[in-house]
This record gives structure tokens, sequence and C-alpha cells, in this order.
């Protein structure tokens, strides 16, 4: 009997699991937001591809009103940024400055690696839009790193303390980031 068992049990190795894949992070959050979605009363459906631009389509029964949502996930938790001081943040993409509509939601999602602490940020996308062109000017402006490529790679980030004026957009003067978090709201009044 104990021969056996030792058959059944797993080695143990002092290598730590690898990561997951980004793009089994990013299916995480995006399951993660249809359980949410859910759990509120909203219908929820994910779009499947490999470049889509809408991961889930979401309808409010009780008013009518459909929304598409974009979801980004990542695993790092706060990150540190000697421009933009303590965050989470997400990488994004210059098409993201454009991309406004009423419908159009971002679900940043934090699924902080080993903690099991998941943070969604629901942002509507005129938000994201300003808040990507601005930084990304910002960063130009006063980061010391200069490698002369241009690049289409922006970042979207919430601030986790009270940020110094100069390093978020005007309009975010007055703390609407502190609103992002669990804005289920956002999708109209639940079930």
């Amino acid at each position: 009997m104990n021969d056996r068992k030792q058959r059944l049990t797993p080695p143990r190795s002092a290598v730590p699991p690898a990561r997951p894949a980004p793009s089994y992070v990013a299916l995480a959050g995006e399951y993660f937001v249809l359980g949410e979605l859910a759990l509120r009363g909203f219908d929820g459906a994910l779009t499947l591809g490999h470049t889509k631009e809408i991961d889930i389509f979401v309808l409010n029964r009780r008013t009518g009103l459909n929304f598409k949502v974009e979801v980004k996930t990542t695993h790092k938790g706060v990150q540190q940024s000697g421009l933009f001081g303590p965050s989470y943040a997400w990488m994004m993409d210059k098409r993201h400055e454009s991309l406004e509509a009423d419908e159009l939601v971002y679900c940043f999602v934090s699924l902080e690696e080993g903690s099991g602490v998941r943070r969604f940020f629901l942002v509507p996308s005129k938000d994201v839009a300003a808040y990507v062109g601005w930084e990304h000017e910002y960063w130009k402006a006063h980061s010391t790193r200069r490698t002369g490529k241009i690049t289409a790679v922006r970042t979207f980030r919430i601030p986790t303390e009270t940020p110094k004026a100069r390093t978020i957009p005007e309009p975010w003067s007055d703390g609407r980031w502190e609103r992002f978090e669990n804005n289920w709201a956002i999708f109209g009044k639940e079930r």
C-alpha cells in the first residue's frame, strides 16, 4: 500500500510552476468577466477569433440596451513607474486613442498572480481614448528612455494612490479613476 501511494503522488520539484501563456491569462479574464456579468443578471456572450476587437457582447434585458466589451487582463498587480507612480497598467495600441462609442466599454482585469485577488475596472471608451492618447504624449515628453523607434504600443493606467496633478490628464483631476472599480452599473440597472 505504501509503495502504491508513493507512485500516485506526483514528484515535487524545486522549480516553480510556469506562468500561463498571455493568451491563457487573457482568456481567463474574459471568463471571469462573463461570470461577474451573470451574477449581476446581465446576458453576456463571448466572441470567438484570434484578432477580435470585441470580446464580449452584453445585453441588459431590463433596459434592452446592448454593449460591446473589450477585456484587457494583466496578472502583474500594481506596477511602479518613475513617471506615473504606482498603478495598474495594461498594454494598449495606438488604435485605442480613437475608439469611442457609447456602447463600447473596456473591462480592465487584474488577476494578481499568486494572491487569488481579482479586480475589475469598467471604463467608458471615451475615457480610455482620452487617457491613452494623453499618456503616450506625456511619456514621449518626459521619458528619459529614447530608442528613436516609433511604436504603436500604448499603456492604460489606473493609479493606486492620489497621483500628482501632472501625471494624469486634466479631465481626470475629478478622481474619476476611483469610480472605475466594480463599475458594473455602466451596463444599467441589474436584475
